[in-house]
């Protein structure tokens, strides 16, 4: 019965500990930032050569990738320290790298046919085609990995990011492109971003640095 108990409580440690290391919001402000990457991508797709424009939404991931990995080792760790996680927790998170690495994949590979080849891409009455995919690809799969991470926020955000390519398609009735989809994607990441810098200075005021000993 102890045995039992005492893997319960380190169970319930670990969970509490999962969640301390992704209430920091660095999390959101990389995902905002990949988002801004899509959105300019999009817009400025249709102007700049080929293949810049294929090129630019992997650069913002890869600058979104660089302050993920700064900010966790330098606003993080020294204040939580390195983390290990059990075996099962792991095999979770490399699960849903594989899904979303996947649904990636089929997300640009149909927005390059829609952008690139029209008449082979999917086709849906009045805007919802936008609304459809971005529910699908984007919406579904960023749920099911907040699911899984225990992360309640990723719901908000995966909704607010798949209908983005829907409100581009009303923005387009009164906005001239490609600021239609610059200013959606603006938007959204902006917001993404936001709560990620609040719960990062949250963050920085609970977990201070440890003082230094003094010999």
């Amino acid at each position: 019965m102890k045995k039992i108990t005492e893997n319960i409580d380190l169970k319930e440690i670990e969970k509490k500990t999962w969640r301390s290391t992704l209430e920091d919001g660095i999390l959101d402000i990389y995902f905002g930032i990949s988002v801004l990457g899509i959105g300019v991508g999009m817009s400025l797709g249709p102007i700049l050569p080929d293949p810049l424009d294929i090129f630019i939404p992997f650069i913002f991931i890869a600058i979104g990738l660089f302050f993920f990995l700064t900010a966790k080792k330098l606003i993080v760790q020294p204040r939580l320290g390195v983390v290990k996680f059990g075996y099962k927790r792991k095999g979770r998170k490399i699960k849903i790298l594989i899904v979303l690495s996947i649904n990636l994949i089929v997300l640009i590979i149909l927005f390059v046919i829609r952008f690139y080849n029209p008449e082979l891409s999917l086709e849906f009455p009045g805007y919802l085609d936008g609304l459809i995919i971005g529910l699908l690809f984007i919406t579904a799969p960023v749920c099911f990995a907040g699911y899984f991470i225990d992360y309640p926020r990723f719901y908000f955000i995966g909704l607010l990011v798949g209908i983005s390519f829907f409100l581009s398609d009303i923005f387009s009735l009164f906005i001239p492109e490609p600021f239609d989809t610059l200013t959606v994607f603006g938007i959204v990441s902006t917001i993404i971003i936001s709560l990620g810098i609040v719960s990062l200075v949250k963050f920085i005021k609970k977990y201070p640095m440890p003082k230094e000993e003094v010999d």
